[in-house]
């Protein structure tokens, strides 16, 4: 690489580290400096005076007084700017709360900049002052945007360097660098295609965007806390805590919450994630088909298939089921995994490394979508059964043992505390059925399974009211133009007529099992029958929700199955029929994914998010982790309560835990109840001795703090994580390490032998 290129990477890279600092300036509007404007409708609005301010990222930082809860609300707004020029939404305001504070983007200098606070008639704001920063989180967004665009040159530009001096193998001819080209054209195609809707800028409304934009902002808040890893994320439910972390895995989410922490909006840190699921899922498929059949162009056609089928896109852009569309990144990995480990004969030293395959797809899995990997499990079990033979093979059997005990030690940090509360904790998911609804009548109908176009649509209900404006529950015309074409090829007896082995055996698995996941993600599948069977039955059936989750599933076998026609036909020779089918299939592939995405930002609402605070911290989809009987209306933000004898005051509450005041003046013990949701684990202390205070369940299932008679001291309440959640966390570290080692070891010493070898 040339050196003048390093050397101004490295001198841009200078120049952002150094606009990080000088980022103190602060401006302050008393209570004297609003003036009251009354509104026709009613509000009463109060604006500050204005600010003059240059581009940049800015804190708002307001102290004000409120009887009521997400009644009044407060803004930042100027005049003059151009589309985009000041990026803020408007925040609500708490009675429980002193102060409230919000970021905005300031991409163009005003001198009209004003804070407004929006007062409804029934309710009354006092105004304190507002104070204004200056901040460097504009420059730390622009520093890691410049060092990753930098790394990506870089590795393109090392390997291209590599290639020419012939020390990256397989690439030794003007043919294998054509296709080479051609593999990495079409991946960037099916990427931007996949992402059309990001490139609007701004998030798509849906059920779940509210829950898992709280997700994120709440792992960022725990990240910043040093909650590692997240268990508790102290954003929900007005600062009381919610135990997603838990039972729901965030390891993915790790990433946007950096990009947050670094100076990214919440919409465009989520947006950014979504991206780079859309680029995991096109690698990872092409790679992986790729592999299975032996060829990359017919991997990077079974890609398209899978990544753009209409299922796994309305999963992502109308539904927003963050961990199901990243969980189905790594199924075609764990595909080629199973193929290995079934496809090939059960010795050689490649065949001994199959496991780790497994291990890292499942573990990917696992730490997305714990239902998706219930579905592969039960999915993998009826395969194993098939072929019962091949599994029961001496190495077969000691790769899959392998396997699991890598999966449970890579996950043993998670799966610990999940069965930990899961066993001992008395919520909703644990105490009752969250859906004990029939669940058949939300398959989907075959007119919707077999439709030519996808049209987009919000709803999500039982089919005894028809399908008008539901969302397309399809895999799309594109996948089901293969499922045909091969059942045409097992009428005229192609498929008969096909050589013997691995690859005639998936066609003809891949095709059946399809045919099955379909039924099985249908309203015909007699899911209410299983469920009157009743015991664990009825709870696994309860617990997928919609049967159309399993699409997810069929998706992979359609793309399996289209990947073998093309092999078949190209094999055969009968190179008109491979283009047919292949041109016929990518072109009503792109059109129908075009028609979708034209329909679904055409008609769908949408949302320009920036902050938490401007949507709230309450929502809760199904309530699944929230102790049994909490009264979700009692839980107001700041709220401490006491008996008669017990004074507190100082609340200082952050995203750690909580400091209070506490002073029992009673001859018998008292206790104070802090506004924290209680789950096991919560450890109050004495802020000067250290002495440990008692931590009980309270009313309403908030954190109690018993107080001894005649205690008078400062207490911090927080979450600690039991002593065997850490054993299990350094567990899953050294098998990280171990497996890092192993994995250098194997795979470095074969490249270094390969590079010899030219």
């Amino acid at each position: 690489m040339k050196k003048w290129i390093l050397f101004l990477q490295a001198l841009v890279v200078i120049i952002c580290i150094a606009g990080l600092f000088g980022k103190n300036r602060i401006w302050t509007v008393e209570s004297d400096g609003f003036l009251a404007v009354q509104q026709d409708n009613g509000r009463l609005y109060l604006e500050s005076e204005a600010f003059s301010l240059r581009p940049g990222v800015y804190k708002a930082l307001l102290s004000y007084e409120t009887q009521e809860d997400m009644i009044n609300a407060w803004e930042v707004g100027a005049d003059g700017l151009s589309f985009d020029g000041l990026l803020a939404n408007a925040c609500m305001l708490y009675s429980g709360l002193t102060e409230t504070d919000m970021y905005f983007w300031l991409l163009e200098e005003t001198d009209t900049l004003r804070v407004r606070i929006m007062c409804d008639a029934s309710g009354a704001v006092t105004v304190r002052n507002v104070q204004v920063s200056e901040t460097n989180l504009g420059a730390r967004a622009f520093l890691v945007t410049c060092i990753t665009l930098f790394i990506c040159w870089d590795i393109v530009w090392y390997r291209r360097e590599k290639a020419k001096s012939g020390m990256v193998p397989g690439i030794l001819s003007a043919e294998k660098e054509m296709e080479r080209r051609s593999i990495l054209f079409g991946m960037i195609v099916l990427i931007v295609v996949s992402s059309v809707p990001l490139l609007t800028g701004y998030e798509i409304a849906t059920a779940d965007l509210n829950g898992h934009l709280q997700r994120l902002e709440g792992t960022k808040d725990a990240l910043l806390a040093g909650q590692f890893p997240v268990r508790i994320h102290p954003n929900w439910l007005q600062g009381y805590g919610y135990a997603t972390g838990v039972f729901y895995c965030d390891t993915f989410l790790y990433i946007p919450a950096f990009l947050r922490m670094m100076g990214f909006p919440l919409g465009a840190a989520y947006l950014i994630y979504k991206f780079l699921v859309n680029v995991g899922t096109v690698v990872i498929a092409c790679e992986s088909f790729g592999r299975i059949f032996k060829n990359r162009l017919i991997g990077l056609f079974a890609a398209a298939l899978y990544t753009l089928n209409i299922y796994r896109l309305a999963v992502m852009y109308l539904k927003d089921h963050l961990g199901q569309y990243t969980a189905a990144m790594f199924l075609p990995m764990f595909a080629y995994g199973v193929w290995r480990l079934l496809a090939e004969e059960a010795e050689g030293k490649e065949y001994k490394r199959i496991w780790i395959i497994l291990v890292l797809s499942v573990t990917g899995i696992i730490q997305s979508h714990i239902l998706t990997c219930e579905m592969t499990a039960v999915f993998s079990v009826a395969v194993g059964i098939v072929f019962i033979r091949r599994v029961f093979r001496r190495g077969t059997l000691l790769e899959v043992g392998k396997a699991f005990l890598g999966i449970l030690l890579l996950n043993f940090w998670f799966i610990v505390p999940f069965l930990d509360f899961m066993t001992t904790q008395k919520l909703i998911i644990t105490g009752e059925q969250v859906y004990t609804r029939e669940i058949q009548g939300y398959g989907s109908l075959l007119p919707q399974m077999f439709g030519i176009f996808a049209l987009s649509g919000s709803g999500d209900h039982d089919m005894a009211s028809g399908m008008q404006g539901e969302i397309p529950f399809t895999l799309g015309a594109g996948l089901m133009i293969g499922l045909f074409y091969y059942g045409y090829l097992c009428l005229i007896g192609r498929i008969r007529q096909q050589e013997k082995g691995a690859v005639k055996t998936l066609g003809i698995f891949s095709a059946v099992l399809s045919v099955v996941s379909l039924f099985m993600a249908s309203v015909y599948f007699p899911w209410n029958k299983l469920q009157g069977l009743g015991g664990f039955v009825a709870k696994g059936v309860s617990a997928i929700q919609y049967p159309t989750r399993i699409f997810v599933i069929a998706a992979l076998f359609l793309a399996l199955v289209g990947g073998c026609i093309l092999l078949l036909e190209y094999k055969s020779g009968r190179k008109k029929s491979l283009w047919l089918y292949a041109a016929g299939t990518l072109i009503t592939l792109f059109l129908v994914a075009g028609m979708f995405f034209s329909g679904l930002l055409s008609e769908s609402p949408f949302y320009k998010i920036y902050e938490e605070e401007s949507f709230g911290n309450s929502y809760l989809s199904g309530r699944e982790y929230l102790p049994l009987g909490t009264d979700e209306s009692l839980l107001k933000a700041g709220r401490v309560v006491f008996p008669e004898g017990i004074s507190v005051g100082g609340l200082k509450k952050d995203h750690a835990g909580a400091e209070l005041y506490c002073e029992n003046r009673k001859d018998i013990d008292g206790y104070v109840e802090l506004p924290l949701l209680y789950y096991r684990g919560y450890q109050a202390r004495d802020m000067e001795t250290g002495e440990n205070l008692p931590v009980v369940d309270g009313e309403n299932h908030v954190v109690r703090v018993e107080l001894p008679a005649g205690y008078s001291g400062t207490t911090y309440t927080s979450f600690v994580s039991p002593w065997y959640w850490r054993v299990s966390e350094v567990v899953t570290l050294l098998s990280w390490c171990a497996g890092f080692v192993y994995c250098l070891k194997q795979y470095g010493g074969k490249r270094l032998k390969d590079h010899g070898n030219i």
